[in-house]
């Protein structure tokens, strides 16, 4: 009989912690320090082990905006102690490894999820359960972009699919970034048949799978598979673009489709949580946001006048520089939701996306083919572009990279995007930084725990 151990603050811990829930009606909700029979584990059970996998950390708003506030789209002056998340230090694009929440959380977080699919994966598979098909592919997904979120944030981390128990092969090395990647693509090359049609967006669907493969393909410079999975989600026409309310979107009980996959949670305390704490303005908003975190203002000016996603953007006076500043409304309680229903939503995967990796992977084979980014330009309510308007595809590129910009701000993708289009090294060089800086740093609490973990370059 196999027992899977929990262990409180190790690595152990979070690879397993699926797994390591007690038993009862809670297996969403672990507990440190105790284990569970593989055998004690029922059918019914199962579900249960899904949604602690999805909600692995109650907190998400902490490790969500690190790379928006790492890159050139957000400016942040919020700073706090080391041990604390501290949006200066990576507005610095200097993240220091003694913080505990920000890189820390991102780091846990993705490894707890990444113990919660193992176990169900394994479960499922070893048990040769023939109905759980969807919830197989849902963990296989949830586990594909826990890792792909830490490969791109850390670069080569340790990959484990099993349910190991050996500490020995746990405290080790990091994988390479490419073996991380390679799983990445077979979790979801195999979760996608699994999966069923769209239905709501708080839980992985087919389409959101495709969306994050042809994401990684377009990342790995494999165009021509990335192009056909955008091209197939779009064309399942379960998700539509929005078209004249833009908060719709992010509305926690909104009747947009456009999101494909989302994570929520409810505020109970509006001086306690939710990224509007972040972005929002300071008072008369709510939340105890000191309003030190806002939208680079060339990007600010380069939304149209009818763009109607500038309508959650609002320039006002920061008391405390004494100028004028452009915040981010996407996830602010006082637009988006009533008072009485503080759920906050964070966006993980937008139909928007497929739109622009399709024009962008047939830009990247040579072809200037601009009927997918004039169709989200249409929906946003801005300009029509022609072929005269754009002299070659490495103009196109540059044209799809800001539409990327105006679209995604605030939702985690800008990082990655000023790697692909080659603005990064350029960008951590202004702020006197070099290609060491491409990556996070281990905190110094897991290379505590893991002496063997090798520390990236730099830190």
């Amino acid at each position: 009989m196999k027992t899977i151990y929990k262990l409180q603050r190790n690595i152990a811990y979070v690879l397993l912690s699926a797994s390591l829930f007690a038993c009862g009606k809670s297996l969403d909700k672990p507990t440190p320090d105790t284990s569970i029979d593989l055998e004690k584990i029922q059918p019914g059970d199962i579900p249960l082990l899904l949604r602690g996998a999805y909600r692995p950390n109650l907190i998400y708003y902490q490790p969500y905006p690190i790379w928006d506030v790492y890159s050139d789209d957000i400016i942040s002056l919020q700073g706090s102690t080391p041990t604390q998340y501290n949006p200066r230090s990576y507005d610095d694009c200097n993240p220091n490894i003694e913080d505990g929440f920000g890189n820390a959380r991102l780091y846990a977080a993705s490894y707890t999820a990444i113990g919660n699919a193992n176990f169900i994966i394994n479960y499922i598979k070893s048990k040769g359960v023939t109905n759980m098909n969807s919830i197989l592919g849902e963990a296989l997904s949830i586990r594909a972009f826990n890792y792909y979120r830490l490969a791109e944030s850390y670069g080569g981390v340790i990959l484990t699919v099993d349910l190991e128990t050996d500490i020995n092969q746990i405290r080790r090395d990091k994988n390479t970034e490419e073996e991380v990647y390679k799983q990445v693509m077979t979790d979801l090359e195999e979760a996608i048949p699994l999966l069923e049609d769209f239905k709501t967006a708080d839980f992985i669907s087919k389409p959101t799978a495709q969306l994050l493969l042809a994401r990684l393909y377009l990342q790995l410079g494999k165009n021509k598979e990335a192009f056909e999975l955008s091209e197939a989600v779009i064309k399942s026409g379960k998700n539509k673009l929005e078209q004249s309310d833009f908060g719709e979107v992010f509305r926690f009980g909104g009747k947009s489709s456009e999101m494909l996959w989302r994570l929520s949670e409810t505020i109970t305390s509006y001086e306690r949580g939710g990224l509007y704490t972040m972005y929002s303005p300071p008072p008369p908003f709510r939340g105890s946001s000191m309003g030190l975190t806002w939208v680079d203002p060339t990007l600010v000016e380069s939304y149209e006048s009818d763009d109607i996603r500038a309508s959650l953007l609002l320039k006002r006076r920061n008391p405390t520089i004494g100028e004028n500043v452009t915040y981010l409304l996407k996830f602010s309680t006082d637009t988006l939701q009533a008072s009485s229903n503080a759920s906050i939503v964070y966006p993980m995967v937008r139909i928007g996306e497929a739109y622009l990796i399709s024009a962008e992977a047939s830009a990247r084979q040579g072809q200037l083919v601009l009927t997918r980014y004039n169709e989200l330009r249409k929906a946003r309510g801005t300009s029509q572009k022609t072929t005269s308007d754009i002299s070659d595809v490495n103009q196109f590129i540059q044209e799809i990279e800001a539409e990327r910009r105006r679209e995604f701000v605030g939702e985690g993708r800008r990082w990655q995007d000023m790697k692909r289009f080659g603005k990064a090294i350029p960008f951590l060089k202004s702020k006197g930084r070099d290609e060491t800086r491409l990556y996070l740093p281990f905190v110094t609490t897991e290379l505590t725990k893991n002496t063997k973990l090798t520390q990236n370059k730099g830190y």
